[in-house]
């Protein structure tokens, strides 16, 4: 039998936030059983953790249909369901993507911190009508002024398209018969409205079996390579607070802080809290 965790991820509220699937114990399973364990489960993303090695956690990370060489929601969830099982507050994991350091404070409701893979932005010459149509709204609800959709690189890829409006963030929805338009190009699909007091993001990747995602840490870091390709913050260190899963009724709260030099971005850390809402063991 092995041990496994459900938690709700970006927040500290049970039945809030993206539910994770945590294995403990994984050592021994094939690419597929954890690929059709990650089916059965059919949450956005599980994590499966072997036993650490020197210190260090291999994890590899899949959603219902597809592995993901790193994601933020597993690497913050999985950190604190170790911390939960055995009270550690350093956490090293060996994701596909490269190693990643995780900080675990808080005792009630555990919050993890972690430096991400560096992620990249760059503008995207994309049919603005096409894009629209995709997420079933008004062209000119997609913002092509300062902000202009965006292909972001960061672990999984993704098509930032950036919104005038929440409104018109809580208006979308993901019309798979205009998906040919992200022929060639990553599969999720990435809304951003910028606010008052921070980001309101949406996030669609049915090509990985999610049709929409409560939160996504990794897209949350990419955004920090777009929001320094758009703004040009300057150098220093930038926090930005990103809201996500609302319109799922799942709000999800998301962390990053950028740091910038010479103009370029040079580390994204990503921080989120967890709580945990059931656990069991599996029989395969």
């Amino acid at each position: 039998m092995r041990p496994y965790d459900i938690l709700d991820v970006f927040t500290a509220t049970p039945l809030a936030g993206n539910p994770l699937a945590v294995v403990h114990q994984a050592d021994g399973l094939s690419t597929e059983r954890m690929q059709a364990i990650a089916a059965e489960f059919n949450l956005s993303e599980t994590i499966f953790l072997s036993e650490p090695a020197g210190g260090v956690v291999p994890a590899r990370i899949f959603t219902p249909r597809e592995e993901f060489a790193f994601a933020g929601h597993p690497t913050v969830g999985g950190s604190i369901a170790l911390a939960l099982r055995n009270g550690t507050r350093e956490v090293v994991l060996q994701v596909p993507a490269g190693r990643v350091e995780v900080s675990i404070t808080g005792d009630a409701v555990r919050r993890a911190t972690l430096a991400a893979p560096l992620p990249a932005a760059e503008f995207a010459d994309l049919p603005v009508e096409a894009l629209a149509r995709l997420v079933d709204l008004a062209p000119d609800d997609i913002v092509t002024e300062v902000y202009r959709p965006a292909l972001l690189r960061g672990g999984p890829g993704f098509v930032a398209i950036p919104l005038r409006s929440p409104k018109a963030l809580a208006a979308a929805r993901y019309v798979e018969a205009h998906a040919g338009v992200l022929e060639g190009l990553p599969k999720q699909v990435y809304l951003v409205a910028k606010g008052p007091d921070g980001f309101r993001t949406r996030m669609f990747a049915p090509a990985a079996g999610v049709a929409e995602d409560p939160a996504t840490g990794a897209a949350a870091v990419c955004l920090a390579a777009l929001i320094n390709l758009a703004e040009g913050p300057g150098d220093g260190t930038h926090a930005v607070d990103i809201v996500q899963g609302v319109e799922m009724g799942r709000p999800s709260r998301i962390g990053i802080v950028a740091e910038v030099a010479g103009g370029a971005l040079q580390r994204v850390t990503l921080s989120g809290e967890a709580v945990l809402v059931a656990q069991g063991s599996l029989l395969v």
